[in-house]
């Protein structure tokens, strides 16, 4: 059939389109990272069991967030199989460890649920709209998941069915996580402030042994995004950057050694 030969771009330009406005931005974004992976040029049919394998265990073993990782994949395959692009339901293929499921389910003791969370306002937006997604999205396909396994065979030697209820757990655990943030967050507004470094800040560096350039966002731990320039003010460099100003030499502790930046501009928040 024709529709088989659209790439993984193509399609997944038009499984975006068909999403939500608000949740758009948050899904593409670690969509992305998938097709960058896999290659965007290939045929969406090209996606085997072993392809999904191998891109979940490299993210196990990075610590990244499975949930927020995994999911818009997930919602693609979904997708891809109804538009008949896949031949096959390779969603049922995106799992997580039991051991990553037990750890995720467990965040929310009483130390996290009483830390007040600094967000930008667009940190504030996009987890909102995460939320909003996996309540609305993919809480019903999870439910669907176990229904499916329930009716397939018996529950004490149903292997589908111990996969989804891991999946329900780091969905579960995801949604009370990003609920306790966005109930108790504090948002940081964007100021045209620019004699010192604070949460919002856009800040020019030098790394001084190189004389390289380069610009990060300072932001919450819960929207920090290193591949997109924006840095935790719990992170080393975040923390040796609040509070400073242009023309002053921070120093950051690296297993290398220290690292010396010199901070060139503090820029203004359009």
């Amino acid at each position: 059939m024709a529709e088989n030969l659209a790439t993984l771009s193509e399609a997944a330009t038009e499984f975006v389109a068909s999403l939500p406005d608000e949740s758009k931005s948050s899904q593409q974004q670690e969509l992305s990272r998938f097709i960058r992976w896999f290659g965007g040029d290939h045929r969406v049919d090209e996606i085997t069991g072993q392809t999904l394998e191998t891109y979940q265990q490299q993210l196990e073993n990075s610590g990244a967030d499975l949930v927020r990782r995994l999911e818009p994949v997930k919602s693609f395959l979904v997708f891809a199989q109804r538009k008949e692009y896949l031949p096959v339901n390779l969603a049922k293929l995106v799992k997580f460890r039991k051991d990553v499921a037990k750890k995720e389910a467990s965040i929310g003791g009483r130390s996290r649920e009483e830390e007040v969370v600094q967000l930008t306002r667009e940190g504030f937006d996009q987890l909102k709209a995460e939320l909003k997604y996996l309540i609305e999205e993919v809480r019903p396909l999870v439910a669907h998941e176990l229904f499916e396994a329930r009716i397939d065979k018996d529950i004490r030697e149903n292997a589908p069915y111990d996969a989804a209820k891991q999946h329900q757990a780091l969905v579960e655990a995801r949604i009370r996580e990003l609920e306790r943030i966005v109930g108790s967050a504090q948002i940081i507004e964007s100021t045209t402030e620019t004699e010192k470094v604070s949460i919002g800040s856009t800040v020019v560096l030098r790394d001084l042994a190189f004389d390289e350039e380069m610009r990060y966002t300072l932001v919450g731990s819960s929207e920090a995004d290193p591949r997109a320039g924006k840095i935790s003010v719990a992170s080393p460099v975040g923390k040796a950057l609040l509070d400073k100003m242009p023309g002053e030499v921070v120093e950051v502790a690296a297993p290398a050694g220290v690292i010396h930046y010199r901070v060139e501009a503090i820029e203004a928040q359009e």
